[in-house]
């Protein structure tokens, strides 16, 4: 009897796969007597032709759930990927444009700088924020259009329109200059003023000459 129960359930399974819905009539004649089906009444054969049929929906509804949870499964992990990238990228952009803001912001903020600078040397800009040198003499005052020369090389004419007027000296004079507002430099003058001037250009610095002592009478 287990032989013949056995015999049903490998038979059963291996006529799951087809498209005939009743097992029972699926099976050859040989086969068929093999199971000892042939003693069973028709209700009998409905009823394990059922059984049977409810296994394999069984056994299908239970595939369909495990390829629905794969899938699920699959499908999940591909979008979160997706949009992990997606947020990893607008986050990247959202940086890349903040730090474009603070270049620009910071760009803006250099240029009243860049209004400072003065080329001190051809095809060279420095940059500074005072600078400090010597009136080459005689020095005896400034107004407008006054060309002063600095040991330096430096030379640089008054744009102010007032004037200063001074003893005449045959010694060096302490000056510096001072970078104004919308790119514009003073000169202070040590007891000579202090003029808005603009640079013009570099000659060769020269040394300030060193006064002659006047003889003894």
């Amino acid at each position: 009897m287990l032989k013949r129960l056995t015999l049903v359930l490998v038979l059963a399974c291996a006529g799951a796969a087809r498209a005939d819905d009743s097992f029972t009539k699926s099976l050859s004649p040989e086969d068929f007597q093999a199971a000892g089906l042939g003693k069973l009444t028709p209700d009998e054969l409905a009823k394990l032709d059922a059984l049977i049929r409810g296994e394999r929906g069984a056994a299908v509804a239970k595939a369909k759930e495990e390829t629905v949870q794969v899938v699920t499964a699959t499908v999940t992990a591909t979008v979160t990927a997706a949009v992990t990238a997606q947020v990893a990228e607008t986050v990247r952009q959202q940086v890349q444009a903040e730090d474009k803001k603070a270049e620009q912001k910071k760009a803006a903020s250099a240029s009243f700088l860049d209004r400072m600078k003065v080329v001190l040397k051809p095809g060279t800009d420095i940059e500074y924020t005072t600078l400090d040198s010597e009136l080459i003499p005689p020095f005896h005052g400034w107004e407008k259009d006054t060309i002063l020369r600095l040991t330096n090389g430096q030379r640089w004419v008054v744009i102010d329109d007032d004037r200063y007027w001074a003893d005449l000296t045959t010694k060096p004079v302490h000056v510096r200059i001072v970078p104004g507002i919308m790119g514009g430099f003073f000169m202070e003058i040590e007891k000579g003023g202090r003029p808005r001037v603009r640079f013009l250009g570099n000659v060769a610095p020269q040394p300030a000459p060193t006064p002659t002592p006047t003889p003894a009478q």
